[in-house]
């Protein structure tokens, strides 16, 4: 998997659009149907895209849908969708009498067998649309088209995220740090910036999140891993569940650096949620949290900003890039958490884990310089 993750959510997308701050400069989508959904997302919520425009959006499907049955003839791009019936659609393809040079429906139109397996890997797929364009019945987009053609319009709209380094670092230090490191946000209420909830700048109201458990009077049982100890809980111990996310502060969460680019800015923002070693009967279980990054970014003018980028590389720092530059006359910029991932791993005696979403809103807010 890579650390870049360029596909943003599209609810990003579309609540920027409205507000979007000057200076953008958005691509213009190659197809006509792409060109209309992504008109229509400045009014439109990505639900309701189906319902609005139902033509648009089952042409951008079966396009997409298309494009994925082509990749998936070759054998070489996602050869495990589909098991069988994608083993059974690379023979159609390959032993095809049909050149294969020709546009993909030529093919399926004219050659039963591809066809058959087409139908076969879209129906187990749950590519709706296309199989009913295989069978000859028009089929009615969803809200799950509607979603899958918003995503499409914004791939096809939003520009290229510059990856590069370089940029001017517009960050202020915290409050009461002047000419100190370049701190980190906080979540209004919160005390000065870089300060958690309830405590004062840099002082935090108890002991570090990830250094120890505590059981419910506050024990301490052990040291977690990674956190400097290594050890493990002992026989008869008992261990809490991880602290939850803070529901309004900025405990975990820590803006490092704000630097402009040519055509935006890019955010770093240090992650530190709770990781924590429980006994679980026989065996130990570990149970963390892990950051999904910024789900949202505007500045105190009301202008939204574009989250183009996300990269999770693993060192506890999530870098965003996000379009336009900030406005001119702009001096905080509020940037809103998309929450939290949950995973429970079962370390002994097998192997086993789960994960979930956990959603928290938290809003950090920085102050920009000139």
């Amino acid at each position: 998997m890579r650390s870049t993750e360029l596909a943003v959510p599209a609810e990003n997308t579309v609540r920027a659009l409205r507000r979007l701050a000057p200076g953008a400069r958005l691509r213009e989508p190659r197809t006509p149907e792409l060109r209309v959904l992504a008109g229509a997302l400045r009014d439109c919520a990505p639900p309701e895209l189906a319902r609005a425009h139902p033509g648009p959006v089952a042409r951008a499907v079966l396009a997409a849908q298309l494009r994925a049955l082509d990749r998936a003839m070759t054998g070489f791009f996602a050869a495990d969708e589909g098991g069988r019936e994608a083993a059974r659609l690379v023979r159609a393809a390959f032993f095809g009498k049909v050149r294969r040079a020709r546009p993909l429906l030529d093919r399926l139109h004219t050659e039963p067998g591809l066809r058959t397996a087409a139908l076969a890997w879209a129906d187990v797929l749950g590519h709706r649309i296309l199989a009913g364009e295989l069978r000859g019945v028009r089929e009615r987009p969803g809200e799950e088209d509607g979603r899958l053609a918003a995503e499409l319009a914004v791939a096809a709209l939003l520009p290229r995220a510059e990856t590069g380094a370089g940029g001017r670092e517009v960050l202020l230090p915290p409050d009461g740090a002047a000419g100190g490191p370049v701190g980190g946000g906080s979540a209004p209420g919160s005390g000065p910036v870089g300060a958690p909830p309830g405590g004062g700048a840099g002082d935090a109201t108890g002991p570090r999140p990830g250094d120890e458990s505590r059981d419910g009077a506050g024990d301490a049982v052990g040291p977690l891993p990674g956190a400097g100890g290594g050890g493990t809980p002992g026989p008869g111990d008992r261990v809490s569940p991880p602290p939850a996310a803070p529901a309004g502060g900025s405990a975990f969460l820590h803006v490092r650096s704000v630097r402009v680019t040519d055509r935006g800015f890019r955010v770093d923002v240090h992650a530190d949620p709770p990781v924590e070693l429980l006994r679980d009967g026989d065996g130990l279980t570990l149970r963390a949290l892990w950051w999904n990054g910024l789900d949202r970014v505007a500045d105190d003018l009301g202008h939204e900003y574009l989250l183009l980028a996300r990269d999770h590389a693993g060192t506890g720092t999530v870098r965003h890039w996000c379009h336009p530059r900030p406005a001119p006359g702009a001096g905080v910029l509020r940037l809103e958490s998309a929450g939290y991932r949950g995973e429970r791993v079962r370390l002994a005696p097998a192997s086993a884990g789960t994960c979930a979403e956990v959603l928290v809103k938290l809003e950090l807010t920085v102050r920009l310089g000139a």
